[in-house]
């Protein structure tokens, strides 16, 4: 009995003596350990030359696709990224500033804004990509039910539903509203609706 009262006050005296330690090693060392993205804690006090791997083969890629107009982050981990490797920190950063003067066709089409590193440590690299679509201030002229409705800039607001049909305007024309048929001004949306409404 005298025996596990003693384990038991040994126990309880050790676990005391190690709540105390965690707490005066934070209270001491505030702030060493940051928890990154991927909800690992890592050393922040750690030197910089760790993180100067060259990016290889084997290296985690990660491209984030991010789109505030939508609150949407759609992530892709790429498993062939050709123009990084051998790159360290620097040369990533580089590679993407170059890109973003000439970006591919389809990133111009999605409205590519910016281009950056989030996170470069532990063999992984992690990219993401801001897009914003221009805000056009004329007008569209679209197809819905088989009659011509005016769309703001946006594409997303309707400005003036009209009895135009899509049949009655010229071929070339009827491609152009299927596809958003774009008016710069007020002037430019008179000259279409008085041209071809009856």
């Amino acid at each position: 009995m005298k025996r596990n009262l003693i384990f038991a006050l040994l126990a309880l005296l050790i676990g005391a003596a190690a709540g105390l330690s965690v707490f005066f090693y934070a209270y001491f060392y505030p702030k060493l350990y940051v928890k990154d993205e991927t909800g690992t804690y890592r050393n922040i006090t750690a030197s910089a030359e760790h993180e100067t791997f060259p990016v290889t083969s084997r290296t985690v890629i990660e491209v984030e696709h991010y789109f505030p107009d939508e609150n949407r982050t759609l992530t892709e981990r790429v498993d062939d990224f050709p123009q990084l490797l051998g790159c360290d920190r620097d040369g990533v950063e580089r590679y993407l500033k170059e890109y973003l003067k000439h970006p591919s066709m389809e990133d111009r089409e999605k409205g590519l804004q910016s281009y950056e590193l989030v996170s470069y440590h532990d063999n992984t690299v992690c990219l993401r990509k801001t897009y914003q679509k221009e805000v056009r201030k004329g007008f569209f002229a679209k197809s819905f039910n088989g009659t011509v409705v005016i769309m703001r800039g946006d594409e997303k607001t309707v400005y003036e539903y009209t009895q135009i049909s899509i049949s009655l305007l010229p071929e070339q024309l009827q491609a152009e509203v299927m596809e958003g048929y774009y008016m710069e001004d007020e002037r430019a949306l008179y000259n279409f609706l008085e041209t071809y409404s009856s």
